[in-house]
């Protein structure tokens, strides 16, 4: 099939999109349900009972991972919310990532709690957003900030 745009335009296109991720990106943090470990302590016997006592604990293993992502604030007016009671505004803060297929597919395994980067923490409030650019894929998320 013929096509508007030359093979050469095309790769000369595809490397500028992959520089332009690589000029902007900044790392990301992406944070998993953490692994729940059983630990059973038996002891002989506890005071004031005749029987056995099988104790059970728990330890979390923390799962996160780190990815490179552009991050875009969006703040606009429609984002403002108007508190009456207090008469002030408070930015309903929605924030745009764009990552590469590998950090897809972390974050869409198991359950991501949360997202932190800049000192913030934020929580997925989309699911992933294909953009094709010219058959170079990149997916978009949209968080929330938490307070």
């Amino acid at each position: 099939m013929a096509s508007l745009i030359l093979s050469s335009e095309l790769a000369a296109y595809k490397q500028a999109i992959n520089d332009h991720f690589d000029t902007f990106k900044r790392s990301i943090t992406v944070h998993k349900q953490p692994i729940k470990n059983i630990l059973q302590n038996t002891t002989n016997q506890l005071l004031g009972y005749q029987e056995d006592s099988n104790i059970v604990d728990y330890t979390y293993t923390p799962r996160n991972q780190t990815f490179d992502a552009i991050i875009n604030y969006n703040l606009s007016k429609e984002n403002l919310q108007i508190d009456d009671e207090i008469k002030l505004k408070f930015p309903n803060q929605i924030v745009e990532i764009k990552v590469k297929e590998n950090a897809k597919n972390y974050i869409n395994q198991d359950i991501t709690e949360k997202i932190t980067f800049d000192d913030k923490t934020f929580n997925l409030i989309s699911t992933d957003i294909i953009k094709n650019y010219q058959g170079l894929i990149y997916y978009v998320y949209y968080l929330n900030e938490t307070k």
